[in-house]
């Protein structure tokens, strides 16, 4: 199979070393998917890259696997992925309206930035290729792919949650985007909601016909999935039992000196519940006093997006609500949330994960989140339990074992914290085991097959 991936994102981070190129591999659940599936089949990654002077248009990763970036200006990002992207697509899919900017620059920027993919596409397309376009910063590029005659199998995957039609008509451009997926043979999202939802869009806003998730469009029968994405099992599986890994999580244990740990890892983004997830835990702490000095509660939150107004408020008030838990919870040699707002590498997440009690996962809505699966995957000895929320899309593989929550609800969050401690090993166990039989089955590679059939 020789296979065409398009994405926003770089597989490689390309550091120039006395006169080469050094490579290191980005963080993403797209990346261990198909990087060693390149590596060793053969194909080309086509992305934006943040290109640094001097590096070629193309690099070269072995003889059978090469990426081509397409060279953006300082306008196209500020326009495509600042604006149209960011400020325009993402609230509106994750359902905040206020925070939806509807900007025509950022929609033109939007579809100039579309047709230089399109066209680095096509100058790199022979035919008995399989081209899997990425996310909602590409959506007009499968139309554009099939104008242009290629006519090979066009793969869409849209990684984020898919709005319902009455958010979808807010959209001035919603015709525009709608026929630009349905240039793609076979459509994925994450769950079925999303895939009912996307089919009442094509109906509702295009007059589009469609029977058993197949849409008749243009003469053209399209496919559209529900595959939710899975981890790299054996990556993960590695480093639950790494020595390095469990040394440092018991090192940590003794560290804090309480009797329970939770953990909680997310982007400082507004759709991941931060601010409402420390709510309930300095309600669980008020509610239940005698476990203060005996519960202590991770929090990393890893930088995004730091150049939106947006962001730089969030972070302002999640400091202030930690802050005011610690006023209030805090002792002497007792913190009650350690926040860290920074990136860490996978490696010392399977410690903090192996570490802790519970994960506390409360996205106020989210495509799939692959923190709680990565949660799962390292606890080798089946004892912690994971906190999630319903708008997760993660909620319908793990429902059975997780104790599921509506984050909006700092009682049931305070709650579900309170489950979590006092939950008999038994149970625990129960609950874990079958959480995990769901995310090492249905891992990354199950997903390629199950998509891309």
């Amino acid at each position: 199979m020789n296979l065409i991936i398009v994405s926003n994102r770089e597989p490689y981070r390309a550091e120039r070393v006395r006169g080469t190129y050094k490579l290191e591999k980005t963080i993403g659940g797209l990346v261990s998917a198909f990087e060693p599936l390149l590596r060793e089949k053969g194909g080309k990654w086509i992305c934006w890259g943040r290109k640094r002077k001097g590096q070629p248009d193309q690099l070269k990763v072995n003889e059978k696997f090469s990426i081509h970036y397409v060279p953006l200006t300082s306008a196209d990002v500020s326009e495509y992925y600042y604006g149209f992207s960011n400020e325009t697509l993402w609230p509106l899919c994750h359902m905040f309206l206020t925070r939806t900017h509807f900007n025509d620059s950022y929609w033109k920027g939007y579809r100039r930035v579309n047709r230089k993919f399109a066209k680095v596409v096509v100058e790199n397309w022979e035919s008995g290729s399989k081209v899997l376009v990425n996310d909602y910063h590409l959506a007009l590029v499968p139309q554009l792919l099939r104008e242009h005659g290629v006519t090979d199998p066009i793969y869409f995957f849209w990684h984020i949650p898919f709005p319902p039609y009455f958010m979808m008509r807010f959209l001035p451009s919603r015709r525009e985007i709608l026929e630009g997926i349905l240039g793609a043979d076979v459509i994925g999202f994450h769950t079925q909601h999303y895939v009912d939802n996307f089919l009442s869009c094509v109906r509702e806003i295009l007059g589009a016909m469609y029977d058993d998730n197949i849409v008749f469009w243009n003469g053209r029968k399209i496919e559209v999935r529900a595959v939710p994405i899975g981890l790299d099992s054996e990556l993960w599986k590695s480093l639950s039992v790494n020595t390095r890994v469990i040394r440092y999580a018991s090192n940590l244990r003794k560290r804090l000196n309480v009797e329970f740990v939770g953990v909680g890892v997310d982007r400082l983004d507004y759709t991941k519940g931060l601010e409402e997830k420390f709510r309930g835990i300095g309600r669980f702490f008020e509610k239940y006093p005698s476990f203060r000095g005996k519960v202590s509660f991770i929090q990393i939150a890893a930088p995004t997006r730091t150049k939106l107004e947006d962001y730089v408020d969030i972070k302002r008030r999640t400091d202030e609500i930690v802050g005011m838990i610690e006023g209030r919870f805090g002792e002497p040699g007792w913190v009650p949330i350690y926040y860290y707002y920074k990136n860490y590498p996978d490696e010392r997440l399977a410690s903090l994960y192996r570490m802790a009690d519970f994960a506390l996962v409360t996205p106020l809505i989210d495509g799939l989140n692959l923190v709680s699966k990565e949660y799962v995957a390292t606890q080798v000895d089946g004892d912690g339990v994971l906190i999630l929320s319903e708008f997760a899309g993660a909620s319908i593989q793990l429902r059975d074992g997780a104790i599921i929550v509506n984050p909006f609800d700092e009682e049931e969050i305070a709650e579900a914290v309170y489950m979590a401690l006092k939950m008999k090993r038994r149970e625990r166990r129960e609950r874990m085991m079958q959480m995990r039989e769901v995310v090492l089955t249905e891992d990354i590679n199950w997903w390629i097959r199950e998509f891309m059939k």
